[in-house]
């Protein structure tokens, strides 16, 4: 199926309130791109579980009512997972056309596919700007750029979503971001900002400015029902299971916390998919005698689940900026993770349970704190997360990305 379409130095953004503007009722547009509709297309890795991929969900969602939105996935898997399903349904609802680029074979040729499709939709959809999220998007659109005028002449935003980039791939990455290099760019940390500065190119490169991303807090309104007092302590791990996330970690972490906390009644669910599945599971058979460790897929509408665990344990290595860190903890929910880089620009320093990146012992100690001592940790993410929900807006976040995408549209009218 070649494409699909669901209907139903580093600087600082700073925000300034959304000035409204004058649509024509009947054709969407004004005289020039500040009194009409903007058309965007955002492109993605995949339908489903991401970080990259929530913030592009979150732009569309937040910003829908003023911006003409298409979205393309660069791989489409055979069978959408619960999570992507979940996304599908929500863009059928908001009538944002999607459009896939390949099913398989990226590295082996399936890129030049991919390309060939994104080329035929920018023809189609004519966006004003296209977003590019993380580097097979990036790779996707700079091999549409070679073959075709249409992606060429396009008006680019690049928002660089991690702090250690084209892993394995490095001169991959730097001729791609070299024919990338006009391109406008944001980050969504400094760290971020600072590996992009760090990839050469032949040319000069604007520097990306930083918009973190936004995390809409928990509706507070639905209370939770109490545990009753003899029921088991739940953990979760959820994220993908790569080396990013410290997924090979979690046997050893796990083993050490079972030894150190006195409860016998934990259930672990470790939702998530990824090259180290197999490696994880093994290192778990036979750990922790007397604890339930489960195994599921990614699990779809997390954020708002998430106060039917105990305590969440997240050990990454490093990231762009982390959404599932400041969910948790705003939602009251213990997080024993690490002071990862995009973690600390997140996690404020003073957090007692954030362990240094791959410390075993200090993220098991930790975790087997919480365990044994629920009740006072859940008042230290409440705590902590109320400091974060104040400052890391959605509000902000969308209207960062709408000035950006009026700046990017602007400059190209007036060059027209």
């Amino acid at each position: 199926m070649q494409h699909a379409v669901l209907r139903g130095g580093v600087t600082e953004v700073t925000m300034v309130p959304h000035q409204p503007r004058t649509v024509d009722a009947d054709t969407g547009q004004g005289a020039d791109t500040a009194e009409r509709r903007l058309r965007v297309m955002q492109v993605i890795t995949h339908l489903d579980m991401g970080g990259a991929e929530s913030v592009a969900m979150s732009l569309i969602d937040m910003l829908r009512a003023r911006t003409d939105f298409s979205l393309f996935a660069v791989l489409q898997k055979p069978e959408l997972s619960a999570v992507g399903s979940e996304m599908a349904a929500r863009l059928a609802q908001w009538d944002v056309p999607v459009h896939f680029g390949v099913g398989g074979r990226f590295k082996s040729g399936g890129v030049v596919l991919a390309a060939r499709r994104l080329v035929r939709e920018l023809k189609r959809f004519r966006p004003d700007v296209v977003h590019l999220h993380t580097e097979i998007p990036e790779l996707t659109f700079a091999v549409a750029a070679l073959m075709s005028p249409s992606a060429r002449t396009a008006r680019v935003l690049r928002t660089v979503h991690n702090s250690s980039l084209w892993i394995d791939w490095g001169w991959i990455g730097r001729g791609v971001t070299t024919v990338l290099g006009r391109a406008d760019a944001v980050a969504v940390s400094r760290h971020a900002a600072a590996a992009d500065a760090a990839i050469l190119t032949p040319g000069a490169r604007p520097t990306c400015a930083v918009i973190y991303n936004g995390v809409a807090a928990p509706d507070r309104a639905a209370p939770q029902p109490p545990a009753a007092a003899d029921a088991p302590f739940r953990l979760l791990f959820a994220g993908r299971l790569v080396h990013q996330k410290g997924a090979d970690l979690l046997p050893a972490i796990l083993a050490e916390a079972h030894r150190r906390a006195g409860r016998r009644d934990v259930e672990v669910t470790i939702a998530g998919s990824g090259a180290l599945r197999d490696g994880v599971a093994q290192g778990l058979s036979g750990c922790c005698t007397g604890w339930t460790i489960t195994m599921v897929p990614p699990i779809g509408g997390l954020a708002a689940r998430l106060r039917e665990y105990d305590a969440v344990l997240l050990p990454s290595r490093f990231e762009g900026f982390a959404l599932l860190p400041l969910e948790v903890l705003m939602n009251g929910v213990p997080l024993i993770t690490t002071t990862a880089p995009g973690l600390d620009e997140a996690i404020p320093a003073d957090y007692p349970l954030a362990a240094p990146v791959d410390d075993v012992a200090g993220l098991a100690e930790r975790l087997a704190r919480v365990i044994d001592g629920t009740p006072e940790y859940r008042a230290v993410a409440a705590h902590f997360g109320a400091q974060l929900a104040a400052r890391f807006s959605p509000a902000n976040m969308a209207q960062g990305y709408a000035d950006c995408y009026q700046r990017i549209a602007g400059a190209a009218a007036r060059t027209a």
